[in-house]
């Protein structure tokens, strides 16, 4: 009963053209030289070796590593919700000053995590050496002085 409905028959049809399509892919070359794997305009020296593959970090140990190098980010969130749960509550008792007071508390703390989360940024972007290319060209003529 079930094989005899149109949704079945068109399953049926798309599989054996899918498998009449593997069928003929079958006969292109699966390995090729390393000079046939790379266009012509494209020398292999110049292509080097592939990547080395990196084991994908988990949502809790980018979380641990985040907050282990940049703790104030997140402190500042939970402060920032603090305010903001308490902010709520004293809306939801109808304390007008205790919920104006801590929605400016609010408004503070996310300014204040704002500007600790861009100064994070701006530190690990800097570079805080003295004339970094002149240490640089330094060390590149004392290390050829060490190989006379």
């Amino acid at each position: 009963h079930q094989r005899s409905t149109p949704k079945y028959q068109a399953v049926k049809k798309l599989l054996s053209l899918l498998r009449r399509t593997m069928g003929s892919m079958s006969s292109f070359p699966v390995n090729r030289t390393r000079m046939e794997a790379y266009p012509p305009s494209v020398p292999p020296s110049s292509v080097g070796p592939p990547p080395s593959m990196r084991r994908v970090e988990t949502t809790e140990e980018k979380f641990y590593r985040k907050f282990t190098q940049e703790p104030l980010v997140p402190i500042g969130c939970l402060v920032t919700a603090y305010f903001l749960g308490n902010g709520i509550r004293s809306f939801y008792n109808r304390d007008a000053l205790q919920s104006q007071k801590m929605m400016r508390l609010r408004v503070a703390a996310q300014f204040c995590t704002l500007v600790i989360f861009m100064g994070y940024v701006g530190r690990n972007n800097y570079d805080f050496s003295l004339a970094p290319l002149y240490q640089k060209s330094k060390e590149k003529s004392h290390q050829e002085q060490q190989q006379q």
